[in-house]
C-alpha cells in the first residue's frame, strides 16, 4: 500500500473513533449490581438412586448406539486430530 492510502485509512479510522466517542457521550449510564456468593460448592439435593434395572437398560441402549468397543466391552474413541 502506498503512503497516501495508509494516511487515508488512518484519517478514516480516527474519524470513525471520534464519531463513536461523540455518540457514546450521550448514551445514558447504567448502574450494575454485582452479587457475591459466600457459599462455595453449592450442591443440589440428590434424589433417590437410580434402580439397577434402569441402569442396565441405559447400558444396553448405550451399547447399541456406541460406535465401537474393545474386547472387554469398553467404549473406543478416536483421538482428536488437533492433539496429534
Amino acid at each position: 500500500m502506498s503512503e497516501k492510502n495508509l494516511e487515508k485509512i488512518r484519517e478514516s479510522a480516527e474519524e470513525i473513533v471520534d464519531n463513536f466517542a461523540e455518540i457514546a457521550r450521550d448514551l445514558p449510564t447504567q448502574e450494575e449490581t454485582y452479587y457475591e456468593q459466600n457459599a462455595l460448592n453449592v450442591l443440589r439435593s440428590d434424589g433417590e438412586p437410580t434402580s439397577g434395572k434402569k441402569l442396565e437398560e441405559f447400558r444396553e441402549n448405550f451399547l447399541k448406539i456406541m460406535p465401537d468397543r474393545d474386547e472387554e466391552g469398553n467404549l473406543k474413541v478416536e483421538v482428536a486430530e488437533w492433539t496429534k
